[in-house]
């Protein structure tokens, strides 16, 4: 039994053969990819999922020169010489160093095929009122105006018919959390912040992701309990598959890694011609502006 509702009647909680980063059809040879927040936890197995899938250029930002040194060594380890990886410090909620990250991996790589945001900052549980101002403030730098401004600069570097797959939470449209109340409500914005962009620019393909709870991550650590959940390689697995040309009918769409590709595949029409698995009022889905 799983903890939560679930779109697919198959929920999984490991990776599995039809999101499997070596099937032929979900190769990223060829493409390159930013990943803000790749270097650890789930965020490094993304990065370790996309080289397995062949990308060929891959960047990871992140704020700790040590980490993203070890990230690179253990993609290298992985599969050699086959991925180009670019590691740059920076901090996210800073304009001047976000600006120069891409203006390095624009130089290094050229244009870039798909962004993903994955960088997050947690704060750990707290009753609302308890948590402080600082908090707050940070879980805003970093999920809101990082947000922003990765998302900015890519736009200013992005491929023709790019995508972004934004690494989000399920907190933001289940009932209330008690205790995480300046965490799910910056990645709501941030979750909202991509809306903006799909309207803005139709041509950016943009699918939100809930990563699943993995205990084994810094951050999740602080958030769930001791006993196992999903395993990371699950995200990764499944951002590779949100990559494919299978995926692009959840365009604009929502999903969570533990649902089932081949059903949520066997409902493509349905999803990709109605409000199904998109954030929004009830009742306003055919609302146009």
């Amino acid at each position: 039994m799983h903890p939560f509702p679930s779109y697919t009647k198959e929920w999984h909680s490991s990776s599995y053969p039809s999101i499997s980063p070596t099937r032929p059809e979900l190769s990223l040879s060829g493409k390159t990819i930013v990943i803000a927040g790749g270097g650890a936890g789930i965020g490094l197995a993304i990065s370790k999922s996309l080289a397995q899938a062949g990308v060929s250029k891959l960047a990871i930002i992140g704020r700790r020169a040590a980490v993203l040194s070890d990230a690179a060594t253990s993609i290298h380890d992985l599969v050699g010489d086959k991925t180009q990886v670019l590691t740059i410090a920076a901090d996210i909620s800073e304009k001047m160093q976000i600006d120069e990250a891409f203006a390095e991996i624009g130089k290094n790589f050229g244009a870039i095929d798909i962004l993903i945001p994955n960088a997050a900052y947690f704060t750990g549980v707290r009753p609302f009122g308890e948590e402080s101002v600082e908090d707050w403030e940070k879980n805003l730098n970093v999920n809101v105006k990082g947000m922003y401004l990765v998302a900015s600069a890519f736009l200013k570097h992005a491929a023709k018919n790019a995508s972004i797959i934004n690494i989000s939470t399920a907190m933001i449209h289940l009932p209330p959390f008690g205790g995480f109340s300046s965490y799910s409500a910056t990645k709501l914005a941030g979750t909202n912040i991509m809306d903006s962009i799909q309207k803005e620019h139709p041509n950016v393909h943009i699918v939100n992701v809930h990563p699943g709870r993995v205990r084994e991550t810094e951050m999740a650590g602080r958030a769930v309990g001791p006993d196992h959940i999903d395993d990371a390689d699950l995200a990764g697995d499944f951002v590779v598959w949100l990559a494919s040309e299978e995926a692009k009918f959840l365009n604009g769409k929502f999903v969570w890694v533990n649902w089932d590709v081949d059903e949520l595949k066997a409902k493509a029409k349905e999803i990709q011609d109605s409000a199904l698995l998109s954030i929004g009022l009830v009742g306003f889905s055919d609302f146009k502006y």
